[in-house]
């Protein structure tokens, strides 16, 4: 005989879900044979499990039959007891090896289902899958506005267009020759349980815990502040204090790269806009300190198709420097419609800010897009040539929304730049710059023996940045050859890598910016002789020839410090219920008619001649808590949109006891619907990092 119990249902868990997600939270299982009974009972399981109980139920009950009652075995030969032992214990074999595999589950790892965008790009809920008309980068966008966040249902809305995280082109969603343009479930990850029975959990760690206010619900984050610290969480940057002062929380290497997020990519430029006459990031500069004034010696290549830099040898300092800037929404619109770019200075420039292609989704009620509650039919008049999106805006935007994220309203400094390049000298100068609070942290490598030289250079600097005012180190970079370099500034530490290896200086490449730039100075710097934070990233060289093949530029995470804690208002550093104080921060009272807050923001990024005169960096307020033992601060690394520790109300941390384990790997993301249906995505299964 084979019967089991339910005990308790199991219904949709809006955190974070476990895998499967339905079916029943506890069952009990007896097996009665002729040679002895037994039972267990089994907590937490669902439709996969009970597609196992099927079979094993058939198994059971086809070795009941095959094993002789009392009343028949006494009319026939007597059955051998090595046949009936064989048969108990190849059942027993099965109930263990089923045993086993829940013990698996209870106390060494178990799969989830992330369902939200919180740890977005890191982790993916529900999203859509883009690959830039434009410029062919390839990007993640939220789809949880089509979900009711607390049951998983459809709640009917559907996601029309996304904003490109790089050339932030407008993508609209072909639904009708485009199979990806659905909305994908969101990762499948393995969460280790025994990490933590071993080892203390650690900063940065991605974990999962019950959120303490309903411990039926899982929450996936980030682990930021450890038990006993105060955090302080000030200009994106998280410090923390267990003893002595507070101190920058600095990521180590590999985290510094799982984390950084695209900012822009030579290989992903956008064709329509080089042909419509938009200037290359990159530009030529030479310090009007150089000795001789020789001209610059880049030679650039910016076609649709090519992007390239080459240098000439010259005895002076040749750099190519970065001018991050974007085209807007209303311009891009324009283009979409045949219309042309408005004259562009390659050296013109804004600042680098948190913006999120994730957090860029337009959305409608799906009534103006299907004729059907099941989302099937389309509206007659939508095609691949006229898209839901522009079917709807065609109609008077219809209702069409846009993502309340959109933005991007906050100031990173943390910058990484990466280059694919050539030396084709056999000596010379190879030079590396990042420019934060106008210090220039600049790497020159000597090509000759591959020794690193670090420093920094400012003006008014009260005390050297570094403890050694020069630091040296020893790189791969010897005569010619292809080299990968990756430059960063995160977290108030300078960290090298060439060719995936990190270089180790003879000192402490980390240093305390605060020391030397005091709150009143912490803002972004420009003069006419040098553009500073306006053009942030620079690789050059002196007596040196190479050519630069692919140049990006990334950024670090930004956690932000929300004033406002309300529904409906962003995440912002800045206290939007004081609009008259962003708006008078603009120095030139003509600019500040018929603006919002957020648009007075990105006003002042994009003049560096008012960054010394305005009083805008000064406004970003700040965040501080106080953990006590035992008590954990988590953090979504999507920081406009991650409900955390900073928004809870009444207790601002998690407890040991709710700490379910560390996030492994995504086992199994969504598949893809072409060139066949359900085609793995083993490009985005691996290690959380």
């Amino acid at each position: 005989m084979f019967a089991f119990r339910p005990l308790l249902p199991l219904g949709y868990n809006p955190g974070l879900r476990s895998q499967p997600s339905r079916g029943f939270s506890s069952f009990e299982i007896s097996v009665r044979l002729a040679t002895g009974a037994f039972s267990f009972r089994v907590s937490q399981v669902g439709v996969g499990t009970l597609h196992f109980l099927t079979v094993f139920r058939v198994f059971c009950m086809s070795a009941a039959s095959a094993a002789p009652s009392a009343k028949s075995s006494a009319n026939r030969h007597v059955t051998t007891g090595s046949a009936v032992q064989s048969g108990r214990e190849t059942v027993e074999s099965i109930v263990v090896a089923f045993i086993l595999a829940f013990l698996f589950r209870a106390f060494v790892a178990e799969a989830f289902v992330i369902p939200t965008g919180s740890m977005a790009p890191t982790l993916m809920g529900a999203h859509k899958d883009v690959v830039c008309e434009y410029c062919g980068e390839a990007y993640q966008a939220s789809a949880s506005e089509e979900f009711d966040s607390s049951t998983g249902q459809l709640v009917g809305r559907v996601t029309l267009a996304s904003t490109c995280s790089t050339c932030r082109g407008l993508n609209a969603y072909d639904f009708v020759q485009n199979p990806n343009a659905v909305s994908f479930d969101g990762d499948r990850i393995l969460v280790s349980k025994f990490d933590y029975v071993l080892s203390q959990p650690k900063r940065w760690d991605v974990f999962v815990f019950k959120y303490p206010d309903e411990a039926r619900m899982n929450y996936i984050k980030r682990l930021i502040g450890l038990p006993g610290e105060k955090l302080q969480i000030q200009d994106g940057d998280i410090y923390a204090q267990s003893t002595g002062q507070l101190e920058i929380a600095r990521k180590p290497p590999h985290k510094v790269r799982a984390m950084r997020q695209i900012v822009s990519d030579t290989d992903h430029r956008g064709g329509i806009l080089v042909e419509k006459g938009w200037p290359s990031l990159w530009q030529p500069w030479t310090s009007q300190a150089s000795p001789t004034g020789a001209a610059n010696g880049w030679e650039l290549e910016h076609t649709p198709e090519v992007w390239s830099a080459k240098l000439a040898s010259s005895t002076d300092r040749q750099w190519l420097r970065y001018y991050h800037k974007v085209v807007d929404g209303v311009t891009w619109e324009g283009i979409r419609q045949g219309g042309d770019l408005p004259p562009v200075s390659p050296t013109s420039s804004q600042l680098v800010t948190d913006f999120l292609a994730y957090n860029s989704s337009f959305y409608v009620e799906s009534g103006l897009v299907y004729t059907d509650r099941s989302n099937d039919k389309l509206q007659e008049g939508i095609s691949a040539e006229r898209r839901a999106y522009d079917f709807v805006a065609e109609r008077g935007r219809g209702g069409l929304s846009a993502h309340e994220l959109n933005g991007g309203f906050h100031w990173v400094g943390d910058l990484i730049g990466e280059f694919d390049m050539e030396v084709q000298s056999s000596s010379g100068k190879l030079l590396l710059d990042l420019v934060e609070f106008g210090i220039h942290y600049e790497c020159s490598i000597d090509v000759a023996t591959g020794e690193a030289s670090l420093t920094a250079k400012g003006q008014d600097l009260p005390q050297p940045v570094f403890v050694g005012e020069v630091l040296k180190g020893q790189t791969g970079v010897k005569g010619p050859g292809r080299y990968r370099l990756e430059y960063a500034n995160v977290d108030d530490q300078i960290t090298l890598w060439v060719d995936g290896s990190v270089v180790s200086f003879d000192g402490s490449s980390a240093f305390d910016s605060k020391r030397v730039r005091t709150a009143k100075d912490r803002r972004p710097y420009w003069t006419e002789a040098d553009p500073l934070d306006a053009a942030p990233v620079g690789i050059g060289g002196e007596q040196l020839e190479m050519t630069v093949r692919r140049a990006q530029v990334f950024r670090d995470l930004y956690y932000i410090a929300p004033q406002i804690m309300r529904r409906g208002t962003p995440y912002c550093d800045y206290n939007l219920d004081h609009g008259s104080a962003i708006l008078a921060s603009i120095p030139a009272p003509e600019e500040r008619r018929q603006l919002s807050d957020q648009e007075a923001i990105l006003k002042v990024y994009s003049h560096p001649q008012w960054w010394s005169q305005t009083n805008l960096f000064n406004l970003r307020g700040r965040l501080n808590f106080e953990l006590e033992a035992d008590q954990f601060f988590p953090m979504g690394d999507n920081s406009a949109a991650s409900s955390d520790a900073r928004a809870w109300s009444g207790h601002h941390f998690v407890e040991q006891k709710f700490l379910l384990g560390k996030a492994l790997l995504v086992f199994w993301p969504h598949t893809w619907n072409t060139p066949v249906p359900y085609t793995p995505n083993i490009a985005r299964m691996g290690r959380i990092q």
